[in-house]
């Protein structure tokens, strides 16, 4: 078979000139940047509605060429291959799929919209408010998806908290799926085209609109960086943490997040700048409320296991932590040589 930019040769090679420019020009073939009947009737001198006229004569004359070119065997691996996934898969995992299986790295998403444009198979669906675009083999497979999906949202949206979303091998998308007669790599490609869905940098998978999926704030984005880092960071680190891992463009900076980590109360200041979650047991308090509430919580404890409990809770030097125990107005020294609160 044919390469992909060698069929699209073949098809076009009988166009005429401005034929050729239109339809290269209108489906990116050029640059890959579509242009609309707009931008092509200003750029030419011409109306919409002559652009529209050449770019279908152009596509006609395409079309007589389609199948001599190997157009048709580029076709059945694109329907065998989406048939393989449950006959829906999102364009851009879908244009990656194409480059293995045609073992060409230069395929891009608008040879394919123009090949299959002229073959009229399979079918594209252009991004809107509620999916990302993507490829099908017909309409009946997206009543299908759209079906699973909105049984998914009601599924898991009571489900936050428990939910560790990692994909098609968790077990509570494995009893969706099963419930609903959806094949676990179908059911997985029918949520990714959905914009109600979505991944975060850590590969979580869960509803859009939560804010450990899709966080938006600052402070949001720090939250999801301690949670999975599970120990303290500086907030220095946590700044430059956000602007690597590639939740947006936008930069944070460090004092940023230092202002906002203090005012919130599930971040904890451990020590000189760093931060701590409550989830993973770090309290707030001066060294002093640290050690009191180590004694409340454990009884009367030796010199040392207070040394070790508090330190696990905030990055203090040994000498802080025994001079404030030594503070007989709020500690008292037992007979057995351990303390407790006064």
């Amino acid at each position: 078979m044919k390469n992909v930019g060698n069929i699209i040769e073949h098809v076009t090679h009988t166009l005429s000139a401005r034929q050729r420019e239109i339809v290269e020009e209108r489906f990116g073939l050029r640059d890959n940047q579509e242009k609309t009947l707009q931008e092509l009737g200003e750029r030419n001198g011409i109306t919409r509605e002559r652009v529209r006229q050449i770019e279908a004569e152009g596509l006609r004359l395409a079309r007589e060429h389609f199948k001599d070119s190997d157009g048709d065997q580029l076709v059945a691996i694109a329907k065998a291959h989406l048939t393989s996934l449950g006959g829906i898969r999102k364009e851009n995992d879908f244009v990656k799929d194409m480059q293995t299986i045609l073992k060409d790295d230069s395929v891009n998403q608008c040879q394919l919209r123009f090949l299959f444009k002229i073959a009229g198979e399979p079918m594209h669906y252009n991004e809107d408010d509620s999916f990302y675009s993507f490829w099908c083999l017909d309409k009946a497979i997206i009543k299908k998806a759209e079906t699973f999906i909105e049984k998914a949202v009601k599924f898991f949206g009571g489900k936050k908290e428990e939910l560790v979303f990692k994909g098609q091998f968790d077990p509570h998308f494995k009893q969706l799926a099963t419930a609903s007669n959806v094949d676990l790599v179908a059911g997985m490609d029918y949520l990714s085209i959905s914009k109600k869905f979505a991944t975060n940098p850590y590969s979580d998978f869960g509803l859009s609109h939560w804010e450990e999926i899709t966080p938006k704030t600052a402070r949001a984005k720090a939250y999801l960086i301690l949670r999975k880092h599970g120990k303290p960071m500086h907030f220095r680190d946590i700044a430059g943490t956000i602007n690597t891992t590639g939740f947006d463009k936008k930069p944070v900076y460090a004092q940023t997040i230092h202002n906002e980590l203090i005012k919130d109360n599930r971040f904890v200041l451990v020590g000189r700048g760093m931060y701590g979650l409550t989830e993973h047991g770090f309290f707030p308090g001066t060294a002093k409320d640290v050690i009191r509430q180590v004694l409340i919580d454990n009884g009367p404890l030796a010199q040392q296991n207070v040394v070790q409990m508090v330190s696990s809770q905030r990055f203090l030097k040994e000498n802080t932590i025994l001079l404030n125990l030594q503070n007989k107005k709020h500690f008292k020294r037992l007979e057995d040589g351990t303390y407790h609160v006064a």
